[in-house]
């Protein structure tokens, strides 16, 4: 070829190379575009290393063929030149360093990784001048530098499958946690964007003026309602009560207070059923918190829902024992000043608390007004840190030297293991004394009845006491919650010889049957009731938010050391466009689904509906008189006209004139329009009369208040048929003006018969031990496949269950971390 050859269509080019450098071929394309394609074979073994390329000298773009080591392969390329190009060209390059090298060795004897360095050389298009010096360098320094490349060249793939995995690894790293983030953060975005544009925009252009606040307030309920009934939003003064709850202390003085009712109010209340009160009420938990439905009993100088006290006027509920009580303040006293602060009819329960509350250790004077004394009086004492006290009474029944100690534990705050540890001993050294030293406590009562829960710790706390060491107390798990375990890790206080009844209800919740749930698995003691308890196997956790106001929400649930939860309600979210659809949905364990465990000596227990009684001790029920009268008020109006005209003696009792004229009292009321003894049933009544006119059935309408009026003289005649239960009441409303707490509850048990039954079970030693299944050799052989399992038989279907390698993940150090609600 010359430069003057034009390249056309189809044309072939037959090129020969010597053993010389590289060889240039120009040519011109003056019409095209032309487009070279080119594919070759090696012409011999020995020519291993021929490169051969196209070069445009415009762009400097080349299009390049390699053939390594005598392969036959073929590799084809093109390349595309557009007129008018004179100075196009082919080079041809054959690596004569490579060909002389052989020739001198006397064969093709070379080593493969020789022929990559010189392949490489090859295709990268070295200069001739490059190749021409290469040739000069002596054999032996090639050779040395060869074996010096070979060693790097094993090692460097290491290297590069290292650094390519490290890359690899931050990059699915970072795909990991990102993408997850980002899927949460992209569904996150829609709702948390049209909820702020919906509050803007009725706060800018809704017709009438609006309280955002209370808007944001709304929504945020209405969503948590559809969860469950124990995720809630904190406000400001919600979250402070949560908060006193949780650690059992504020600042004041020790006083319960409350608000009188409005007439209408206090009817509509008496309406409502009275065995629902407490369990429909039930907010037990939340970050490691108690009663938080129990305001009336924790929150000090809080409002108490005292019923059917119509006048405009605030009252002492309760005075605690060595802080108001001390200094003089007494149940129903009425509060007329704090200080300087007047208070006026209609004034809030929440103003006349906060003046009550302070700083520990400031002057605070409450002037009070007392029946039966006249006149004013005025009561001045330091506000001092109110510790809430969760036993409320340790003593014991009958004489001390018979060895029947007896506690009541109505919460669960930050001190309640102290409180029961100082009881035991207490009762354990009493007893001590009172027998000579002969013997010490014998059995003991623990009295959680109405306890509806409190903080976790404290729980394992109060069990530790009475469980044997390195025993399973609880444990919990939920969907983004880890599995915790918590195991006593300290001797017991109570000597094991003492024989241990746990005294339960349908109000026994949440904490409080973490601890009769462990007793129960591990068979330390009876546990003693008319059924079951409440059913909470729910945790609460507190998360602290913004602007002093927190979230509580479910997120986990609890099991005993048998395994089981003793939830007896499943949740379901609800929620939605529809109204009606708001409200989560509730459904009761069914008895098919609970699944069977067993405890230590082999008994069996359920779970899916509380912890069942062992010994079964049914209570009286309260007539419907005697609910009437206890929620309307009426027995502590009683009791402050009595105080008026009366002083309480040693030998105070009701007697026969005492209660008729507690009848004569309640009679007049009713004929006052004061009372209604009917207020139980008045609800149905009225809907049916109003059913019954939309009818048009006048005659039956007349009916209506015929059975009115029978009721009411049914009523009255329980007057005589209750009377014993009523007299109590009495007896207790007026003592309750002079006594503290602790002695009300300790007359109480005289006729406590559940009491009384576990005391019996308690002296009867062979009873005790069959009940805990301690004398059937039977049982004792299936313990140690119970407990070697962890929890008994394995759950089966059950949602409420977890087996043992999931729940018990044995973080015993970590777990004291997490501050839940039970």
């Amino acid at each position: 070829l010359s430069s003057k050859t034009s390249m056309k269509k189809y044309s072939v080019l037959f090129l020969v190379c010597t053993l010389g450098g590289d060889q240039y071929i120009p040519f011109t394309v003056s019409s095209g575009p032309v487009k070279i394609t080119h594919a070759f074979t090696p012409p011999s073994q020995t020519h291993r290393n021929l490169a051969l390329s196209f070069q445009r000298s415009d762009t400097k773009k080349r299009k390049i063929i390699t053939f390594r080591n005598g392969s036959s392969y073929k590799r084809s390329d093109s390349i595309t030149f557009s007129p008018p190009d004179n100075n196009c060209r082919i080079r041809l390059r054959l690596d004569t360093r490579r060909f002389l090298s052989k020739e001198k060795d006397g064969g093709d004897n070379l080593d493969p990784e020789e022929d990559k360095i010189a392949d490489t050389e090859s295709t990268g298009g070295k200069s001739a001048a490059k190749s021409k010096l290469m040739s000069l360098i002596p054999s032996k320094v090639l050779k040395r530098s060869a074996v010096r490349f070979r060693q790097i060249s094993k090692t460097l793939p290491n290297v590069k499958l290292a650094l390519a995995s490290f890359c690899a690894g931050i990059v699915l790293t970072f795909v990991a946690v990102l993408v997850p983030i980002y899927d949460t953060v992209d569904k996150m975005t829609e709702p948390v964007t049209l909820f702020e544009t919906i509050l803007t925009d009725l706060d800018r252009g809704y017709v009438d003026d609006v309280d955002t606040k209370k808007l944001f307030e709304t929504g945020i309920s209405a969503m948590l309602r559809s969860l469950d009934p124990y995720t809630e939003f904190e406000g400001r003064t919600e979250a402070q009560e949560l908060n006193e709850s949780v650690s059992g202390k504020y600042g004041g003085v020790g006083l319960v207070i409350s608000g009188a009712l409005p007439q209408n109010s206090a009817g509509q209340q008496k309406e409502q059923p009275p065995s629902k009160d407490k369990e429909s009420t039930m907010p037990i938990d939340a970050n490691s918190v108690t009663n938080s439905e129990t305001k009336d009993e924790i929150d000090g100088d809080d409002d108490s829902n005292i019923q059917g006290i119509n006048e405009k006027e605030i009252r002492v509920v309760s005075a605690f024992e060595g802080y108001a009580f001390d200094y003089g303040m007494r149940t129903g006293d009425k509060i007329v000043a704090v200080d300087d602060f007047i208070i006026k009819p209609n004034m809030s329960v929440e103003d006349v608390r906060n003046k009550l509350r302070g700083e520990p250790g400031s002057q605070v004077s409450i002037t009070i007004q007392r029946d039966g004394v006249p006149g004013e009086n005025i009561i001045t004492m330091p506000r001092a840190i109110v510790q809430l006290r969760d036993v409320k009474l340790a003593s014991f029944i009958g004489k001390p030297e018979d060895g029947v100690g007896y506690i009541q534990l109505s919460g669960f705050a930050a001190n309640a293991g102290k409180e029961v540890r100082n009881a035991i001993l207490s009762l354990q050294a009493a007893s001590e004394a009172a027998s000579d030293g002969e013997s010490s406590l014998q059995a003991l009562i623990l009295d959680l009845r109405g306890n509806p829960g409190g903080l976790l710790t404290s729980a394992v706390d109060v069990a530790s006491l009475l469980v044997p060491k390195d025993s399973d107390i609880v444990s919990a798990k939920g969907r983004g919650f880890p599995g915790v375990l918590y195991r006593s890790r300290v001797e017991p206080i109570l000597d094991p010889k003492t024989k241990l009844a746990v005294l339960v209800n349908g109000q026994t919740a949440s904490a409080a049957e973490i601890v009769s749930g462990a007793i129960q698995d591990l068979d330390v003691g009876i546990i003693v009731g008319s059924d079951r308890t409440y059913g909470k196997g729910l945790v609460q956790n507190v998360e602290d938010l913004p602007f002093d106001t927190a979230l509580k929400f479910t997120v986990a649930k609890y099991y005993t050391p048998s395994g089981r939860c003793i939830q007896s309600t499943n949740y379901k979210e609800g929620g939605g466009l529809n109204a009606g659809d708001g409200a989560f949905r509730a459904e009761k364990v069914e008895e098919k689904d609970k699944t069977t465990f067993l405890t230590k000596n082999g008994r069996e227990v359920k779970d899916g509906g509380g912890v069942e009684a062992d010994f079964k001790v049914e209570t009286p029920q309260a007539s419907a008189l005697e609910v009437t009268l206890l929620r309307s008020g009426v027995l502590s109006d009683f009791a402050s006209e009595w105080s008026k005209n009366h002083q309480l003696t040693n030998n105070f009792d009701v007697d026969d004139v005492l209660y008729r004229d507690f009848q004569n009292f309640v009679m007049q009321k009713q004929k006052n329009g004061n009372l209604k003894l009917e207020s139980l049933y008045n609800a149905p009544i009225e809907q049916l009369k109003k059913a019954l006119v939309q009818s048009g059935y006048k005659m039956s309408t007349n009916e209506v208040d015929v059975l009115r009026a029978s009721i009411i003289r049914e009523m009255q005649k329980d007057f005589e048929k209750y009377r014993d239960d009523i007299k109590e009441d009495i007896s207790t409303n007026i003592l309750a003006r002079y006594l503290p707490e602790s002695m009300l509850i300790q007359r109480s048990l005289k006729t406590d018969v559940q009491v009384n039954e576990a005391v019996k079970l308690l002296s009867n030693d062979k009873k005790f031990d069959k009940l805990l299944a301690r004398t059937n050799p039977e049982t004792h052989s299936r313990e140690g496949r119970t407990m070697a399992n962890g929890t008994g038989n394995k759950p089966t279907g059950n949602t409420n269950n977890a087996s043992s390698d999931i729940m018990m993940s044995g973080r015993d150090e970590s777990a004291s971390v997490f501050k839940m609600q039970w």
